[in-house]
């Protein structure tokens, strides 16, 4: 942990106010979709991945700042965002989503990326890079909700009880039909935020969450990941940096320190006074933590 405090001073970010939606740079064909993205600067790719009920939107803060150092690049996972479907849901899937992220870096044509995700999408690149860790020179997850690792852990039922006796508002607008307020009880939840407080927040961030929504009845009903142990993980040496909220929920404090615990190459750090909102309430702290741990992964 020293060493990450050291690599502050080789560094310095400052994160501009939010930006307006950056537009949509290009977009890549994998396996039958579409995936839109925005990027700035140049240089190896830090791929910014999103998680649920977001799109590629929610990074467009970090772009100045990660772009004065390498090259930004945000995309939008399949089913997510506001762009067309290329079907009617079938395929939304863990599996789907993980196959996109692979091939999505394949495409890039720019060697090993730096990757940073949150929540949903730290699961998604965690079985990415068991399976292609050659495509990853680095990972930062903040809250990486790899649902699996629970699996067996003492304390687990109860961090269980703990989340899901927050979901009651969400789910009821979900069986009523009306996604979009879900997604709105969903943020305030895993946010740990009063009920009501989401659609009070700064916009453009609550439209963002409405308008992923409409992904919320295929993401509840999701199979669940394939079990994860820790001698798979022992294997992947890809540096990674596990970033976990001080106030955030105990399962996903769990997740992430059994993700670090067990990881062959890993670092756990926590950042004061959040909770899974950490990349939304602090960008600056987060942006700070991505720049310092590439620093000590050293040149490209």
């Amino acid at each position: 942990m020293r060493s990450i405090l050291t690599a502050f001073s080789l560094t310095t970010a400052v994160l501009t106010p939010w930006e307006t939606s950056l537009a949509d740079d290009g977009a890549m064909q994998v396996d039958g979709a579409e995936l839109s993205y925005s990027e700035r600067g140049e240089g190896r790719p830090v791929v910014f991945v999103h998680g649920a009920l977001s799109d590629a939107r929610i990074w467009d803060g970090y772009a100045g700042t990660i772009a004065a150092q390498g090259r930004f690049m945000a995309y939008t996972q399949r089913y997510f965002g506001t762009g067309d479907w290329p079907d009617k849901g079938e395929r939304f899937s863990r599996e789907t989503h993980v196959g996109d992220l692979i091939a999505f870096v394949e495409g890039l044509h720019a060697g090993p990326v730096d990757l940073v995700t949150w929540s949903y999408s730290g699961e998604i690149a965690t079985y990415a890079a068991l399976r292609r860790p050659d495509l990853f020179r680095s990972m930062v997850h903040f809250e990486p909700d790899v649902v699996a690792l629970l699996d067996g852990l003492p304390g687990a039922a109860a961090a269980n009880a703990q989340a899901e006796s927050t979901l009651g508002p969400g789910i009821a607008a979900l069986e009523a039909d009306r996604p979009e307020e879900a997604a709105l009880r969903f943020i305030e939840a895993v946010f740990r935020m009063p009920e009501g407080a989401a659609e009070n927040e700064p916009e453009p961030f609550p439209a963002y969450w409405r308008e992923n929504g409409r992904t919320l009845p295929f993401f509840v009903a999701m199979e669940p990941g394939p079990a994860i142990s820790c001698a798979d993980l022992g294997a992947l040496r890809v540096p990674t940096l596990i970033v976990v909220g001080t106030d955030t929920l105990v399962s996903f404090a769990m997740e992430a320190e059994q993700l670090a615990r067990c990881s062959g190459n890993a670092l756990l750090t926590r950042m004061e006074d959040v909770t899974h909102d950490g990349p939304y309430r602090r960008p600056d702290r987060f942006a700070e933590l991505i720049l310092a741990f590439r620093a000590i992964v050293g040149p490209e």
